[in-house]
């Protein structure tokens, strides 16, 4: 498994990647939902968008790509607003592997996203990553759902050296001098 920038020449396979997991993600939402989601977040225009406007990294096994990920570094707080992986790709570790890849974009900052309230195995995946949940917005319309904001705060480490507490992902402890 291979996570790597994603380039303009993935975007078809990307979509591809929304259209296949959409649908069983959030069909508890309803088709109304499901639809209007993939026509927003998941046309061609919007991919070019987010590969414009943030980092967006993908999984390959092989030749294809089976899953994607997004984070915004644009503001205070970084946001992942994509995390996705196609349904016979997970549990084989590339949303793990693109989560790690997402918050490595953003060493020693808190990092946000967002999920559907009622994607129970998405909520389960980021409270074992650390992620705990910030507060609860209504649905952008009646009936719909309540979007879940979660955040991730790097964990202080104590440099033994001097004994202070470090919150940057890139201090190496013991590490030689010169290197």
């Amino acid at each position: 498994m291979k996570i790597r920038d994603a380039t303009a020449s993935d975007i078809e396979a990307i979509i591809g990647i929304g259209h296949r997991t959409w649908p069983s993600a959030y069909g508890f939402a309803g088709e109304a939902y499901v639809r209007n989601g993939l026509a927003t977040w998941w046309s061609t225009a919007a991919i070019e968008r987010s590969l414009r406007d943030t980092t967006v990294l993908v999984a390959e096994e092989g030749p294809e790509l089976v899953g994607v990920g997004n984070i915004d570094l644009r503001g205070d707080v970084p946001i992942i607003w994509k995390l996705y992986v196609l349904p016979d790709a997970q549990g084989t570790g590339a949303g793990t592997a693109l989560m790690a890849a997402l918050l490595g974009r953003a060493p020693g900052r808190p990092v946000r996203l967002e999920y559907v309230d009622g994607n129970d195995r998405a909520a389960r995946f980021y409270e074992r990553r650390g992620f705990t949940e910030l507060r609860r917005e209504p649905g952008e319309r009646d009936g719909w759902p309540e979007t879940v904001w979660m955040e991730h705060r790097p964990q202080p480490r104590t440099d033994v050296t001097t004994g202070e507490e470090q919150t940057s992902r890139r201090v190496r402890i013991g590490a030689p001098r010169g290197r």
